[in-house]
């Protein structure tokens, strides 16, 4: 399975493609929806062609249950210029004109329905490319499961064990004691990712601190100090993988090759 990480693609494609595409007219900007196909187009064909394709997107109030749990979850954002979201409604159709699948649900963000649809095509004996630079998904990593950025370059379990000396089903326990500036969680003053990576050696997951000696070092003591914080915020970090899936969603089968982008504009008369 090939799976999108829709509005955060939405974005890079706004902000980041190289020029502005505009109506034939010039009086609307469709960057985002160009940009957006253009970008899914080009990862899909080049490297994973035999995928079945699958975008997910952030459902309304997605962000609410962590945020109630999290004060200040991804409340850095609120400020952020949220202009692409205008493009969205001409992305969702023009994936329905591609035969592509996509899903939106309500109160659900979409890295958690991703986590899901992954953890069932791995069981389901399915390798899984998740089409994102959020590093949430390192949690996912496995031999069946890797990370493709927008960049075009691929994040491997292996790859986190030797940047961050840990195993992928640790991320969420390593950023909960580091902090995640994306979404607004400050983790433990003073502990970085070496300190963090020596606390988890072997294995270890935060429930195995407390009665550790490795809470020795006066720079871990915080630690004791902010537990629940630290815990809430690492299960604001983990993904859930029991999310209903719609049954229409997934097809068990390689999606086709996409339409150029600018034919796809073409039959939707947005030029």
């Amino acid at each position: 399975m090939f799976l999108v990480d829709g509005h955060q693609l939405l974005y890079r494609a706004w902000f980041g493609f190289p020029a502005r595409i505009t109506s034939r007219d010039k009086t609307r900007d469709l960057t985002g929806v160009f940009g957006f196909l253009a970008l899914m187009r080009k990862a899909h064909r080049l490297h994973a062609p035999d995928h079945e394709l699958v975008v997910v997107f952030d459902g309304e109030h997605a962000a609410a249950r962590r945020a109630a749990a999290v004060p200040g979850y991804k409340a850095n954002r609120a400020g952020a210029d949220h202009t692409p979201i205008a493009s969205l409604p001409d992305v969702k159709r023009a994936l329905d004109a591609a035969a592509v699948r996509w899903t939106e649900i309500d109160q659900m963000e979409a890295d958690d329905v991703i986590a899901t649809a992954t953890t069932s095509a791995v069981h389901a004996g399915r390798s899984v490319v998740c089409y994102s630079s959020d590093r949430d998904f390192y949690q996912l990593l496995q031999p069946t499961v890797t990370v493709l950025t927008p960049r075009r370059t691929f994040i491997t379990a292996a790859d986190i064990h030797h940047r961050y000396c840990i195993h992928p089903c640790q991320w969420p326990d390593c950023r909960a004691l580091t902090g995640d500036p994306a979404d607004n969680i400050p983790g433990i003053r003073g502990i970085g990712p070496t300190t963090a990576a020596n606390l988890l050696t072997d294995g270890w997951h935060l429930d195995q601190l407390p009665d550790s000696p490795r809470l020795r070092n006066p720079r871990c003591h915080p630690i004791t100090h902010q537990w629940t914080q630290l815990l809430a915020w690492r299960d604001a970090i983990r993904l859930r993988t029991d999310i209903p899936l719609p049954d229409t969603l997934i097809t068990g089968q390689p999606t086709a090759p996409l339409p150029r982008a600018a034919h796809l504009l073409d039959q939707l008369h947005l030029w």
